[in-house]
């Protein structure tokens, strides 16, 4: 637990000097104007946009950063001879980018939620399901590729999906907040566990079972890479 927290303070010190954090700094506000000046006041409307629609395809990035570290520096080839637990390697970096990710995301959601109230933070939450298997999947893709760019490569198409393959999904669409029902499901107005609301819950459930595959597949793929280098 100690190393771990001292590799946190590590990532931070390199988080906050790298050019990633001085872009991220710069969009909050450009996207904030940009949405204002669109007119979308709706809270069901602007919740997708951000939740569904940006800050997904920005965790992508994020977690990009946290992985190039150790893959595109090469010394992640040293690490697997080493007799290191490899699947506490792949969740460590992952804790790492929630972490960052989240500080983040609470510097948009806290001005929205005294602006618009608590549905903002409630949307948050209803797309974590969806963050979980995005982050999943470039996880995975860092991993087939042994490079940051088989994690864009694979988080952009998930992204795509996601957001230009809705009628294909059809329930297992994850842009949902634009929908009236879903905002009175996340609001609390209807029951969790009405029938009308239990393809919802089908749909979060899905997101988080796709998200524990594309994990344990990249952990299966990292344990077979260190028994073709050993």
């Amino acid at each position: 637990m100690k190393g771990c927290l001292v590799r946190f303070r590590l990532f931070l010190k390199l988080w906050f000097t790298s050019l990633y954090f001085y872009i991220s700094i710069l969009l909050i506000p450009i996207i904030a104007m940009i949405v204002y000046n669109s007119g979308i006041y709706e809270v069901g409307d602007l919740s997708s946009l951000i939740y569904e629609k940006t800050a997904s395809i920005w965790y992508v990035f994020i977690i990009q950063w946290c992985f190039s570290i150790d893959l595109d520096s090469k010394f992640y080839h040293q690490l697997i001879t080493y007799p290191v637990v490899k699947w506490k390697f792949l969740l460590e970096r992952a804790l790492f980018s929630v972490i960052i990710f989240c500080g983040l995301m609470s510097i948009v959601i806290i001005p929205l939620v005294c602006i618009y109230g608590k549905f903002l933070w409630q949307g948050f939450v209803f797309t974590i399901p969806v963050y979980l298997a995005l982050g999943c999947f470039a996880i995975l893709g860092l991993m087939i590729g042994k490079h940051s760019l088989g994690g864009i490569i694979a988080g952009v198409l998930f992204w795509m999906m996601t957001l230009f393959g809705g009628s294909l999904l059809q329930e297992l669409n994850a842009i949902l907040l634009v929908y009236g029902s879903v905002e009175r499901f996340v609001s609390g107005e209807t029951g969790i566990f009405l029938a009308e609301n239990r393809w919802l819950l089908y749909n979060r459930l899905f997101y988080i079972g796709l998200g524990v595959v594309c994990m344990v597949g990249a952990i299966l793929k990292m344990k077979r890479r260190d028994g073709n280098a050993r």
